[in-house]
């Protein structure tokens, strides 16, 4: 009785909310965010059967614990212990709006700012029965999603997407804590295309692909 009093306090005191998942929900389940150096984030993803999609849930352990992906619960943290290494601090390379990357149905899109050096990433999700449209950068009812693509990831970093004949899109891969990479489909702001010398977003890169 006192265990399971204990389990269900430690559950109600960590934080979640319904918003950007951190995690692409394909089953049930609770799973650690990957970009997460502090393994203290996760997301629980539900099985909604009256639309058969999967509702995602971030959550925050409690300060002194982390989440531990092999028995999908918050533990203490001599308990586990955490090995996932930052890759990148920011999925933004310029101001503007971007693709949400976590978004396989382009309802969700990012705001990129830099201040101070540093990018601010606000995440915001479009009306219902619109789309994301990175080339307009407007949310449109029209607008057909496509998110998929024939890259292989092989190593961490930005990758320019090759069959893209405007240089505008790119392939950001993200290597996790069991060896196997992640892979987001990302369009560049406005007028700016990727260039793939420098894996950076910008103005001045003459697109030479055929």
């Amino acid at each position: 009785m006192d265990s399971r009093f204990g389990v269900a306090v430690f559950l109600v005191i960590c934080c979640a909310w319904q918003a950007h998942a951190a995690v692409n929900c394909t089953s049930p389940g609770r799973f650690a965010d990957p970009a997460d150096t502090t393994c203290q984030n996760y997301t629980y993803c539900v099985y909604d059967t009256s639309t058969s999609t999967y509702l995602s849930y971030n959550y925050v352990c409690p300060s002194t614990s982390v989440f531990n992906p092999n028995t999908a619960q918050c533990t203490a943290s001599t308990n586990y212990v955490c090995s996932v290494t930052n890759t990148t601090t920011s999925v933004c390379t310029a101001d503007g709006y971007i693709a949400d990357p976590s978004s396989t149905d382009c309802s969700t899109y990012i705001e990129c700012v830099e201040i101070n050096g540093t990018f601010v990433e606000t995440t915001y999700t479009c009306p219902n029965t619109t789309y994301y449209n990175p080339n307009t950068t407007l949310c449109e009812s029209d607008y057909n999603c496509t998110t998929t693509s024939t890259f292989t990831c092989t190593a961490a970093g930005r990758f320019a997407n090759t069959t893209d004949t405007t240089c505008q899109t790119y392939i950001y891969c993200v290597l996790v804590s069991n060896g196997t990479y992640l892979e987001y489909d990302y369009t560049c702001p406005t007028t700016s295309v990727f260039n793939p010398n420098t894996a950076q977003c910008t103005t001045s890169y003459t697109c030479t692909t055929a």
